[in-house]
């Protein structure tokens, strides 16, 4: 059973995400948005998994992101990306801060977030 991955943002964040996580089995990456609006037409109609939302954007964290998990099922997974800083923050749980590709690839793929070292 595959991952099934959506990005928000733009750009060289989604590009090297794509490239970085297309490699890895069991990790199947949806598409690439730019807004939280087009991200609730793709939950809509798609199951996902894993949202990744580059947290640099500021438009991405107000009102719209809110609605957009709110509406979202239980069970997806949210992860904040900060390229600039380095860091990463699983939703609602833990912050990391000099991100490896390892660390990404652990918080797609455990069942239980809560368990991801720092």
């Amino acid at each position: 059973m595959s991952t099934r991955i959506l990005f928000i943002g733009h750009g060289l964040f989604c590009e090297s995400l794509t490239r970085l996580l297309s490699e890895p089995e069991g990790v199947e990456i949806i598409g690439a948005v730019r807004s939280c609006v087009e991200a609730r037409e793709i939950l809509e109609t798609q199951q996902l998994d894993v949202l990744i939302i580059d947290h640099a954007q500021v438009a991405l964290r107000g009102n719209d992101l809110e609605e957009l998990l709110d509406h979202g099922p239980d069970s997806l997974k949210v992860i904040y990306l900060t390229l600039s800083e380095n860091k990463m923050v699983v939703h609602n749980r833990q912050k990391i801060s000099d991100v490896t590709h390892t660390d990404l690839i652990q918080a797609l793929q455990i069942s239980d977030l809560e368990e991801l070292a720092p």
